[in-house]
């Protein structure tokens, strides 16, 4: 919207540059030297009275509004887009020490910061202001402001006050920037794109608003039609096609007030010399390291946040991942195991970062454990290495033994026994055995036992007390402790 204290601010600069400014003759009225430029506009007045205020312009005689497209307001305007109303003005940096400003706008997640700046550049920035005007039922005006870097013809972010009156304007000027008209077309750009979904909103209000009227217009007229057809009346015809006339006439009406008008004027070009400071950065942790060269502007908005090597979202805290990329925390995933993170890239194109076949949680490289038979990912918490074999599996291929209830991989337990391989393969034990002495030392009964067997593998130790009928069976662990014992039949 059109706001009255910057069409004052803007009236009040063009007289202070073009003539001798304002002075008040009574409240709300000025009286204004009129520049040469624009006094055959009136017809020849050299001065005239002047009022920001409606009200007020409409309780005096002999007083001219300046507002928004007012006819003072648009011979200002031109008068100021002919003659350039070009100024320079100088913006230097500010004395705070980089690390200070860049540590409040730069904050890696997992990684160290270190700043090696160097002395600041001044660089010629090119201002454009703009008016843009939005018209259909109702009008819209606003002022926008566009600033390009000269060295780029890209806009650059900064902070309010380069845009406002607040910086003063330099006596001595500056040589003519070259290719303003390139800057230009970059600045036009930069604002298409700014006011596009304004601009897609306000032209979907008014459709919506002109189908309605359209709407009710034709039902009007369909029913007023309707109507004089039944009546039967000697002259109907030719009320009707008065009715269709008319109807005719209102949705033309009705086109051209809900018709979408946008314009973009030019108002003024100032160029601005903006202390641009250069610095490197080095990002740092135990897994990598990356080096950004970056600028940023003296008026305390520090960096513009880094843009996500992924997914191009700029992001103000990155994530340094293990293989050297700057990332959103949405586009990377860690190990659960250790500080290892790697983004999507990484992931995808090297396999940095595995899931887990049970779990789903992300497992490194360093954590990773690879079944044998399915050659699938698993984390460490669900990865089974047989006592046996030693071949790793995951829980799908996992099998317990029915005779000593141990797990070990599918391969090792034979169906349809349901029997180890350690248990299948039992050989006769003397009374000398250290393990079977360890058993019989549980239990004085047990040294009438005559018959023992006993089998082993990487990690238990089998062995059985033979009877006549039933059998005792140990399953001992490696340092000795009895981890099964129990009565079984048949071996």
């Amino acid at each position: 919207m059109s706001d009255a204290s910057t069409d004052e601010s803007f009236v009040r600069r063009y007289l202070q540059i073009r003539s001798t400014g304002l002075r008040e003759e009574t409240p709300g009225i000025f009286l204004a030297t009129i520049p040469e430029t624009l006094r055959p506009a009136f017809e020849g007045a050299i001065a005239l009275r002047i009022a920001f205020d409606p009200a007020v312009a409409a309780s005096a005689p002999n007083v001219e509004i300046a507002v928004v497209g007012s006819y003072l307001m648009d011979r200002i305007i031109e008068d100021a887009v002919r003659g350039g109303l070009h100024g320079v003005a100088r913006i230097e940096a500010l004395s705070a020490p980089p690390e200070s400003i860049l540590a409040r706008s730069f904050r890696p997640r997992n990684a160290t910061l270190n700043v090696d700046a160097t002395q600041p550049t001044s660089v010629p920035h090119i201002l454009f202001n703009f008016r843009v005007r939005l018209t259909t039922d109702e009008r819209i005006e606003r002022l926008e402001s566009v600033l390009i870097d000269t060295r780029s013809a890209s806009e650059r972010h900064t902070a309010p006050i380069v845009f406002g009156e607040g910086v003063q304007v330099s006596a001595n000027g500056i040589a003519a920037v070259q290719e303003v008209e390139a800057h230009y077309r970059a600045a036009c750009r930069a604002l298409e794109a700014r006011i596009e979904a304004d601009v897609g909103t306000f032209q979907g209000q008014a459709h919506t608003l002109l189908e309605e009227d359209r709407r009710r217009i034709k039902e009007y007229f369909d029913r007023s039609i309707h109507e004089l057809s039944e009546s039967k009346a000697g002259n109907a015809q030719d009320e009707m096609r008065a009715l269709e006339l008319e109807r005719k006439r209102r949705l033309e009406e009705s086109e051209e007030k809900y018709r979408f008008v946008g314009e973009i004027e030019l108002c003024n070009v100032r160029t601005v010399l903006l202390d641009v400071t250069a610095a490197s950065l080095a990002i740092s942790h135990r897994g990598a390291r990356k080096v950004l060269s970056i600028e940023y502007d003296p008026l305390g908005n520090g960096l513009e946040p880094v843009a996500c090597e992924v997914c191009g979202a700029r992001t103000p805290e990155p994530v340094l991942c293990f293989g050297g990329h700057l990332a959103g925390e949405e586009c990377v995933q860690g190990c659960v195991f250790c500080d290892q993170v790697h983004c999507q890239q990484c992931i995808s194109t090297k396999g940095a970062i595995a899931t887990c076949g049970a779990c789903g949680r992300g497992v490194c490289p360093d954590h990773v454990e690879v079944d044998a038979l399915s050659r699938r990912p698993y984390c460490p918490d669900h990865i089974h290495s047989c006592a046996i074999c030693s071949r790793t599996v995951g829980p799908e291929y996992v099998r317990t033994c029915r005779t000593c209830e141990q797990a070990y991989c599918v391969v090792c337990v034979s169906a349809p026994s349901d029997q180890c391989l350690t248990c299948r393969s039992l050989d006769i034990a003397g009374i000398d055995d250290p393990s079977v002495a360890a058993v019989q030392g549980l239990d004085p009964a047990l040294a009438r036992v005559a018959r023992w067997r006993r089998g082993s593998n990487h990690r238990y130790t089998i062995v059985v007390a033979k009877g006549l009928i039933w059998s005792q069976l140990f399953v001992l662990a490696a340092q000795g402790a009895v981890l099964v014992r129990k009565k079984v039949l048949g071996i």
